[in-house]
């Protein structure tokens, strides 16, 4: 061991004396060289056989120990003072921050002025005016005019007129409203329904009738509908007359009330009240009093829908085999929506249908005296069917209902005077009804809705179902091409009606009535507005009553104008 040390201090002596000598040796020889500027030739020598090494160092692969952490105390501890500055609240007073957002004002015109004309000689003048001057109430009045110096049979022979005249307000409160109005109707028109062909008529003038309606009306109702309990209240008064006997006076009551008990469930209340006095040639004296009231509960979400009612009527009409004047009769109804697509849709209900011999001339204004005036008893009605929504504003129902009735009314010519009809009442009738119904609305600016109707009569006593329709179709079209512009397009389609003359003793399958309507109105300024109305465009003999055919194709133009 002392040897190889020995040897290794030997070695190193030696290397830095060798070292030593070349340095003395060199160093003035190069310095000289470069004084002289010279530059020799000199011979570097590499060796790439000379390996150098490193001793080995040995690794350590122990993992560092895990020093213990620091742990404090967790628990603390804080004093906590209290102190009271008498100091006077802040008074911060809000304000609803104030932006300049575009306010779009439309005018609102208080009244409007309709006059136009057409052929039959046909004036029409309209208008509206209305008091609404940032008060708590509003009064409005109307009037319209509308007559015919010609008709469809010997021109003013058949000529007809209407005036009507209202008056209407409200008051409002804070949670309700009271409203009421005056109303006066008259109608004139001839009994036309005579063959202009008979030489025996050539000199014939028809007689002339005015019907006089008056009434009076006022009411209470809620103003938010929203609201848990909603109410209407309206008391009415009828004055009727004509220019021959008949006449009649009626003051009717009708309540509706309401109460949601929670989003889904819901109960009502409805009574009607109606007391009546007709006079007539072959009656007087008489009063026909009627009272209905209708509990009714039902559910609803958005697939089903329950109704559970009942309908309690009294009335006192006169009539044969009656066994009692009080009435009790359910009405049910449900409906469940499969998928938006589809659903059904089912009901069972009875009623007394109330009739008065207003009701009766407002559907044949050329009715004459008859002997007696009852209501019609729905002992049943039921029906089902499927509706839904197709595509996209496209919805649709069809179905059926078949019902049966007592005293059912029919119109028929009279047999004292055939120009004029009168009541006839069927004891026992069953009804079976097909119904389908169609509504489109397209972007906005189409709005279809359709309805077709096939009708089944099976009478006890009466041979047919005298002067109504075994087929209806309605069809009604409205468009909005531009801005401007608005037009209706509607189409009313009826057939199988029967006639029935006593005075001769025959029945008459009438033809089919097809009725083409339009309107159009174009918006010219923002107050004037020019109009177009036309009927009949197919210039048909339409006889909806026996022996009384309708105008032919009639148009009248015009003009409305606000202010």
């Amino acid at each position: 061991m002392k040897e190889n040390q020995m040897k290794q201090t030997v070695q190193k002596a030696f290397i830095f004396a060798v070292l030593g000598l070349i340095i003395l040796v060199g160093v003035p020889k190069l310095a000289f060289s470069q004084e002289k500027g010279e530059v020799k030739d000199q011979e570097f020598i590499i060796r790439k056989d000379r390996v150098l090494t490193l001793p080995v160092q040995p690794r350590r692969f122990e993992r560092a120990p895990a020093l213990p952490s620091a742990k404090g105390s967790t628990s603390f501890n804080y004093d906590v003072k209290q102190y009271f500055l008498t100091l006077p609240p802040i008074g911060i007073k809000a304000e609803a921050s104030q932006k300049n957002f575009p306010k779009v004002t439309e005018e609102k015109y208080p009244g409007f002025a309709r006059i136009g004309y057409g052929n039959y000689g046909s004036p029409l003048l309209e208008g509206r005016y209305n008091l609404w001057e940032d008060e708590n109430y509003n009064i409005g009045a109307k009037f319209r005019h509308q007559s015919f110096a010609k008709g469809p049979v010997r021109g003013s022979e058949s000529a007809e007129s209407f005036n009507d005249f209202g008056l209407d307000g409200t008051y409002f409160m804070d949670v309700f409203q009271l409203y009421g109005g005056v109303k006066y109707d008259r109608h004139k028109f001839n009994f036309y329904g005579f063959d202009p062909a008979n030489l025996n008529l050539v000199d014939y003038l028809p007689s002339q009738n005015i019907f006089n309606t008056f009434q009076l009306f006022g009411g209470i109702q809620n103003i938010d509908k929203m609201d848990g309990v909603n109410y209407n209240a309206r008391l009415g008064i009828r004055a009727f007359n004509d220019n021959f006997l008949a006449s009649e006076n009626e003051v009717s009551i009708t309540a509706n009330s309401s109460y949601w008990y929670n989003d889904n469930l819901n109960g009502t209340i409805d009574f009607d009240i109606s007391l009546t006095s007709p006079k007539d040639e072959f009656y007087g004296d008489i009063n026909r009093n009627y009272f209905k009231t209708k509990p009714n509960i039902s559910y609803r979400d958005e697939a089903l829908k329950i109704s559970v009612g009942v309908n309690i009527v009294f009335e006192n009409d006169v009539t044969l085999n009656k066994k009692s004047d009080f009435h009790v009769f359910p009405a049910l109804g449900g409906e469940y929506m499969l998928s938006k697509e589809i659903g059904i849709y089912g009901a069972f209900e009875g009623d007394v249908l109330r009739k008065t011999y207003y009701d009766f001339v407002m559907e044949n204004q050329f009715l004459g005296p008859s002997t007696q005036l009852l209501n019609t008893i729905q002992n049943f009605k039921t029906g089902a069917g499927i509706k839904g929504t197709l595509l996209q504003g496209l919805t649709y129902e069809a179905g059926f209902n078949i019902g049966k009735y007592r005293n059912m009314h029919f119109f028929a010519n009279s047999p004292s005077d055939s120009l004029r009809f009168n009541l006839l009442y069927d004891e026992m009738t069953r009804v079976l009804n097909y119904t389908v119904k169609v509504g489109w609305e397209y972007e906005g600016w189409y709005n279809l809705t359709a309805t077709a109707d096939y009708f089944n009569y099976s009478l006890s006593t009466l041979g047919a179902a005298y002067q109504r329709p075994e087929w209806e179709i309605t069809l009604n079209n409205q468009f909005k091409p531009a801005e401007k512009w608005l037009v209706y397009f509607n189409a009313h389609l009826m057939g199988g009606i029967v006639g029935f003359n006593q005075q001769s003793d025959l029945t008459e399958v009438l033809p089919a009535i097809l009725d083409l309507q339009l309107k159009a109105d174009y918006q010219i300024t923002e107050r004037i507005s020019a109009f177009a109305i036309g009927n009949n465009l197919l210039n048909r003999n339409n006889q909806r009553f026996l022996n009384y055919p309708v105008r032919g194709i009639q148009g009248i133009v015009g003009a409305t104008i606000k202010f």
